[in-house]
């Protein structure tokens, strides 16, 4: 059974005050300790299992409570002097337990980075009370990571702290290697204060959990670096296409990958006040992360003991990646590094602003066309880490949103039934499986048009255009195919159930819920109006949700279809 934070504690708004958020934090630290003290027993594959070892979810598990525990070590000195036995006994060469040195590509470099922060934000707990053996063991247990083949993204971020970590303690580092992964990181950067996630154009929630968070955490780490001045524009650049990524409600825009991580991306907007306190925009900061985390705790998204349970906005293994363990969720603790400020500090001492619930067109890199509207919406052509579980359905819709979510396993019920949003599928007519655009033959903007070459299938190509007018998105698709192929398409989900095979029954390709509504409307080409459900546990947003389509059959050579696709939340003016 999963439950809301909200249910852990008295307090009805648990983000307001820094005192409520360090109660909170208390209660969750106060379950685990029992785990860590072994008072509790906590199997890390009970619910789920990742690609790597029980011993390394393990590690995981000790490494991520240090996002919680060390900005909270005023709060539980408890539990951070028993994780720091545990990293003790976990290097420890000679004991049975040993976590064993990183190899190529492995998970454990993540972690350490954990532990990297641990040694420079609570050295008085994890570093000075060691002997020179553990120093010895736990330093030596880092530097493993050192020459090791890492995937060239955001994980040259995890190197770079765990390297300047032991530099500050005065242990020897390889200041070459140093320098490369921080030159890797540059070649990454985009514009507008983005960066692609490897060689692939991904843009997503890395930038702000992964690229932004650490390079402001280094620039803390130095002050006197001669990166600090670039790397604190960028972050401000990054802000302001960023915010709108948040709705007025503190939803966040449902895109891409490693969504289990929930309110991880907020970490940045504290992290940005802790370092530029005196920022003109700190109350913007601080409102756009209490929003976000008040949304948060009232998802089911905890069991009683106050672990977080993978998936986004409710339980769900579906959507889960291959490399997240039942512990992986975890990392959103991260966002409480807002404890490491005072009650003094100008992020606790400033007022909360009034989010507006329209907010202005904007590109990102030519690649994202973002706006708020009630939700947060984002039109998008970008590309996504292709070998990557449901990428097809995080990265390659035609859309996204904050309150509509978006369903994975848009296609593979089809014949079943069920469909997903934001898609044009192909049967295709020899093995009548269906098909929707999973990749890119090109992608560009053309003037205010987003535009994408694609091929479902050997003898079907489309050109699909997608324009933002006042209140609705223009969608053409010019279609070449070689024979007559069966079509759907959809609009945004809503939170509203159809009955299994209701799309059977001709109707309007509308709905609309107690909050949202979503609509197609077909100007050129031929189709049939209709609405689908979308198949149980899908959207990551909703366990039941619905989308209006319109499907038909497209004749062989050349065809267009363009329909105008509408959506919002209900009593929202769109303008």
């Amino acid at each position: 059974m999963s439950v809301c934070w909200k249910d852990l504690t008295e307090q009805n708004n648990l983000f307001a005050t820094r005192q409520s958020v360090a109660e909170l934090a208390k209660n969750v630290l106060h379950q685990h300790a029992m785990i860590i003290s072994d008072q509790v027993k906590l199997d890390v594959q009970a619910n789920s299992a990742a690609h790597y070892t029980r011993q390394t979810a393990d590690i995981e598990y000790v490494c991520r409570l240090l996002w919680l525990a060390v900005p909270s070590k005023h709060i539980h000195s408890e539990i951070n002097h028993l994780l720091s036995q545990r990293i003790i006994d976990g290097t420890t060469p000679e004991l049975s337990n040993f976590w064993q040195h990183a190899k190529d590509y492995d998970q454990r470099v993540v972690e350490m980075s954990a532990i990297a922060m641990a040694l420079v934000e609570a050295p008085e707990i994890y570093w000075q009370p060691l002997n020179e053996k553990q120093k010895t063991n736990l330093s030596d247990w880092l530097l493993s990571s050192t020459y090791i083949a890492l995937p060239p993204n955001n994980w040259y971020w995890f190197r770079v702290l765990i390297l300047e970590s032991l530099s500050g303690l005065g242990i020897e580092i390889d200041t070459l290697n140093l320098e490369f992964d921080l030159q890797s990181i540059d070649e990454m950067q985009l514009q507008q204060g983005w960066f692609e996630d490897g060689a692939t154009g991904v843009m997503d929630y890395y930038n702000p959990m992964g690229f932004h968070l650490y390079a402001l955490m280094y620039c803390r780490w130095n002050p006197n670096s001669p990166r600090k001045e670039v790397l604190l524009n960028n972050a401000l650049e990054f802000t302001k296409t960023y915010r709108n990524w948040f709705d007025s409600e503190g939803r966040q825009l449902a895109y891409g990958r490693s969504l289990n991580y929930r309110f991880a991306v907020l970490a940045f907007w504290a992290e940005l006040a802790r370092v530029i306190p005196n920022h003109p925009d700190i109350s913007l900061w601080r409102t756009l992360w209490t929003n976000g985390m008040n949304w948060w705790s009232n998802q089911p998204i905890s069991d009683s003991n106050g672990m977080l349970l993978p998936g986004f906005a409710y339980p769900n293994l579906l959507m889960s990646e291959f490399y997240t363990s039942s512990v992986s969720p975890l990392l959103a603790f991260k966002a409480f590094n807002a404890l490491a400020m005072e009650e003094t500090h100008p992020f606790w001492q400033s007022t909360l602003e009034s989010l507006p619930e329209m907010a202005e067109v904007q590109w990102i890199n030519d690649r994202h066309l973002q706006w708020r509207n009630g939700g947060t919406y984002l039109l998008t052509n970008a590309s996504g880490s292709n070998e990557l579980r449901e990428c097809a359905d995080k990265y390659y819709k035609f859309a996204y949103s904050s309150a509509h979510g978006f369903c994975i396993d848009s296609v593979r019920w089809i014949n079943q039934g069920w469909v997903g949003d934001n898609i044009l599928a192909f049967q295709h007519p020899d093995t009548m499986q269906w098909y929707s655009r999973t990749h890119h033959i090109s992608a560009f903007r053309e003037a205010d048009t987003l535009v994408s070459i694609w091929s479902p299938f050997m003898g079907c190509r489309v050109i699909t255009c997608q324009t933002l007018q006042t209140d609705r998105e223009v969608r053409i698709h010019r279609i070449t195919s070689d024979r007559n192929l069966s079509f759907i398409m959809t609009g945004y989900c809503v939170d509203e159930w159809r009955s299994w095979f209701s799309h059977v029954i001709a109707a309007p390709s509308r709905i609309e819920s107690k909050n949202l509504f979503s609509e197609l409307r077909l100007v050129k080409g031929q189709g049939h109006a209709c609405c689908y459900p979308c198949a149980p546990n899908t959207n990551v947003v909703y366990p039941h949700s619905s989308v209006p389509a319109i499907s038909g059959v497209i004749q062989a050579g050349n065809s267009d279809i363009e329909v105008q696709v509408l959506a919002g939340s209900l009593g929202v003016l769109h303008e």
